[in-house]
């Protein structure tokens, strides 16, 4: 059984003059992403997938987990698609792994996931989805087919 966790970083500045890309945490955004921390630990944690945006990184290094992570821009700009090709490609030694990234691409992966066993979360998922939040998901089979999804948990930050 694989655990696939997908989290939405943590508040952001509203600007930075370097561009979206460069927009760092604040300081309600470092402790959300710490609290998130804790409970990603007891999760089992193994492995990461981080956008390359400040904010993702600032959001992974906030949680304190003690874990390899790769940085890629793909999970930046790119959809659905790509995060999904990007999971696919993890080692299979890897049981528990955590994607960090943004909205709309977050939220709409949660929500396609969710969606076979609870339509209802999925709807949640798609309009509900803050920054810090995260989603659980417990799925057979390797990284490249992950077969019978099902939605764990839910966590938004308090």
């Amino acid at each position: 059984m694989r655990r696939l966790i997908l989290m939405r970083h943590s508040k952001t500045e509203a600007t930075n003059p370097l561009g979206d890309k460069a927009r760092h945490l604040t300081p309600r955004g470092v402790q959300e992403a710490k609290e998130a921390g804790l409970e990603l630990k007891s999760l089992g944690v193994q492995h990461a997938l981080v956008s390359t945006a400040t904010r993702t990184r600032e959001t992974f290094a906030a949680t304190g987990l003690d874990i390899p992570a790769e940085f890629q821009d793909a999970l930046y700009f790119e959809g659905t698609e790509t995060m999904l090709q990007r999971i696919s490609e993890t080692d299979d030694d890897v049981d528990c792994l955590l994607v960090i990234g943004h909205n709309p691409t977050i939220a709409s992966l949660a929500a396609e996931l969710a969606y076979a066993g609870d339509r209802r979360a999925a709807d949640e998922l798609q309009c509900w989805y803050p920054t810090s939040a995260f989603t659980a998901f417990e799925a057979d089979g390797d990284w490249a087919e992950m077969v019978s999804v099902r939605l764990q948990q839910v966590r938004r930050p308090r």
